[in-house]
Parts: C-alpha cells; structure tokens; sequence
C-alpha cells in the first residue's frame, strides 16, 4: 500500500507539472489578482492555468524582461506577462514567450471603468500570446493546451458577464410551498452590489398575486410579500455567470377567510434560511438573461385550517424561481 500511495502522488505531481501555466505580474497601479481572474476567463478552457507572482525590482525594460525570463523559467511557465502603465491614457503590456524565446511590448488604451479595463488587457494578452505561439506551431501537439489555443479562431473572444458593481434585474417569479402549500406568481425585482469581485451581495421583493382555497365551508384567500436577501459567489465562464451562496428570507403572509359563519383572517411574518443559485449569460453590453432558483427551509411557517379541514401549508419548506433579464449600473 504504501508503495501505491507513493505511485499515486508521484502521478498526480508529473500531472500537475504537466499544466501549461502563464504567470501574471503588475506594477503596484494595477491588480495582478484582478487580471489574472479576467485572463483565466479566456485560458481556462484551454487547460492553461494562470498564476500571480510578485514583480521585480527592476527599472529598466531590459532588467524587468530578464527577471521574467528568469521567473518563467523557474517555475516551468509558459509566458510571464507584466502590465503597468505607460503613457498617459494607455497601460503597457511586457510579454515574455519562453516557448518561442520572445518579448514583446504592446500598449492598450485605458478605458475608463476598471472592469473594462482588466477585460481589455486579458483579451490583448491572450491575442498576442496565440500570435507569438503560431510561430512554434510545427513544434505544437494539436490535443496540448497550446496546440488548441493557437487553432482556435482570431479575433475577440465572447466578452466575459459584466461585473458592475451595481445591478439591477426584473422578471416573473414563482413562489411555492410543497405538501398542500399555496402558490403565487409575479412580477420580482432585485438589486445587487458587488463590493469584492468574488462576492455579490442582493435584496429583491416580489409583487404576486394571491392563491385561493376552499374547504366546501370556508373560502380563504392568501397573500405574501416576500423578501430575501442573499450573498453569492461567482464563477465565470466565457458569456455564462454561475452565482451560488446561501439566502435569507422574510415572508409577509396574510390569510382572508369568508363563511357563512364568522371566520377570523390571519397574518404573519414568516423566517428562512436557505440556498440560491443564478445562472446568467451576457445579451448585449452589460445587460444578460437570468435564471434563479431557491429552496429555503421555513423555520415559523404555519398550517392554516377552518373546521378540521386543512387551506393552506406554509410550515416546512418554500421553493421559488424566477426568470428575466438584469443590466449592469454605471
């Protein structure tokens, strides 16, 4: 066995060798985290992984290209790309090609909005990168990470989800509650705020309409207004945004009962604590089409019933989804 271990680690560690890697380094201006997060948009599905490393100490062009000769070679990297800014109204881009022994230099016009920005540096890097590697194309296995990045077609890639910090988004929402449960439909409305890149936060409501019963005796008709708040984490792949993390929600229910005999209506404020999943993908500019969906487990939630007989459940767990299109903010 222990020798089976030993194998398997001395497997897994050749394969992780075997990873195509870019390194990214910044002037102290710019976020390398940040533009290796909008560069992994455009090289993860290659197999190319895509790291951060602290920047040299060098002033000069030609010592700051030899110590990313130098930090490619050491970690066994394919490229190192340095991004700062040069002249006015512009970033530079160092790009040192340890597969085909080049650097290049190319300057980006900065646009205004940060988010525009690193998604314009990672589409320039990917293009000059596919540019220097179609010069070692012979050399190149098709089926490698490099061999498919530089037959896949020219030009700009899918742009990546806009990542505004502000958002706002509408469309038909369906809220219901399993065993016996009631079920309404309409319009919902949320707005988002992304303080970090990796986290989204958002509060949305809900205007339904309400869902009736009846008992033969006792006609109930019921109304909720609910709200949830949720905080989420993304994960970006070309034109698709995925956003997962857990929600909390507080339900306004209000139960109307009307009989032949005096009947009493009934109201509450109804708590859960769930999950949420979003699945978007980009339409034009920094507008997409979503599809969310959540499960919250009621923890207050009541059974409404006249004479015995059982109108509506909203006790155990409530479902909802919603469907429609959201835009970034300025």
């Amino acid at each position: 066995m222990p020798g089976a271990w030993t194998l398997l680690a001395a497997l897994a560690l050749l394969r992780m060798q075997s990873v195509d890697e870019v390194v990214v380094t910044t002037a102290p201006s710019i976020d390398a985290q940040r533009l290796a997060d909008a560069l992994r948009v455009y090289l993860d599905e290659f197999g190319i992984r895509v790291e951060t490393r602290a920047a040299g100490d060098a002033a000069e062009l030609r010592g700051r290209l030899e110590e990313a000769r130098r930090l490619g070679e050491a970690v066994r990297a394919v490229a190192v790309v340095r991004a700062e800014h040069g002249a006015p109204g512009s970033v530079e881009i160092e790009l040192v090609d340890l597969a085909t022994s080049k650097a290049l230099i190319v300057s980006v016009p900065r646009p205004q909005r940060d988010e525009d920005l690193y998604r314009a540096l990672a589409l320039k890097i990917q293009a000059v990168l596919r540019a220097t590697l179609s010069e070692a194309r012979a050399e190149l296995d098709p089926g490698s990470s490099l061999g498919r990045l530089v037959a896949a077609p020219g030009g700009p890639r899918a742009p990546a989800p806009p990542a505004s910090r502000l958002a706002l988004d509408v469309g038909y929402g369906i809220v219901s509650f399993p065993d016996d449960g009631p079920l309404f439909g309409g319009l919902a409305v949320r707005a988002s705020w992304r303080p970090r890149r990796r986290l989204e936060l958002a509060l949305g409501t809900a205007a339904l309409g309400s869902d009736s019963a009846s008992n033969g005796t006792v006609d109930a008709t019921a109304t909720i207004v609910p709200v949830r708040a949720s905080a989420r984490i993304p994960f970006t792949a070309g034109r698709s945004e995925i956003l997962v993390g857990p929600c909390a929600e507080a339900t306004y229910i209000r139960v109307a009962a009307s009989s032949a005999t005096p009947v009493r209506s009934t109201r509450n404020v109804m708590v859960g604590l769930g999950a949420e999943v979003e699945g978007r993908i980009v339409v034009l500019g920094t507008a997409w089409l979503f599809v969310r969906a959540a499960a919250v487990g009621v923890l207050n939630g009541e059974r409404y019933e006249a004479a015995g007989s059982p109108l509506f459940d909203t006790s155990r767990l409530q479902l909802s989804g919603t469907f429609g299109v959201g835009v970034g903010l300025p």
